[in-house]
């Protein structure tokens, strides 16, 4: 994977990916889904408040991850691969909100390197139901901070 042309925006460098191919794309879907996952299943597990939502997103990414598989039979990619490592301090909603992110982010960033309508399709669909969880992850962490 290259990273394309730096960005500077509001004075943060943004760097994007520039993936190499469809299974290079997918593969980084795969490692970022599988952190906000592990994340995810953390805060469920210990704030019983959340759990309706954690429920709502971790069935997203069972239905995107099989999306992805029936992708990846589609362009004759290999299956995924295992899920990643366990993470430090799951519990960190910045932490979670950086990794949706950059789960966006990889989607976004990969729809190029697929070379196949339906799965340009396919993915830019999962794209906007994942900017949906990221946003009510921003309204998570600004009523936290609002409750102080």
């Amino acid at each position: 994977m290259a990273v394309g042309p730096a960005l500077t925006a509001l004075g943060a460098v943004v760097e994007a990916a520039d993936y190499a191919s469809a299974a290079e794309a997918l593969a980084a879907v795969d490692a970022s889904e599988s952190e906000v996952a592990l994340r995810l299943s953390a805060i469920g597990e210990r704030v019983a408040p959340t759990r309706r939502f954690v429920t709502s997103v971790l069935r997203d990414h069972e239905a995107q991850r099989a999306a992805r598989e029936r992708l990846r039979r589609r362009l004759g990619l290999p299956r995924a691969g295992a899920p990643g490592p366990e993470v430090s301090d799951p519990l960190d909603l910045r932490a979670l909100r950086s990794a949706q992110e950059r789960l966006v982010h990889a989607h976004a960033e990969g729809l190029p390197a697929l070379g196949d309508r339906t799965a340009v399709e396919t993915m830019a669909r999962h794209l906007v139901e994942l900017s949906r969880h990221l946003t009510v992850i921003d309204l998570w962490i600004e009523a936290e901070e609002a409750r102080g």
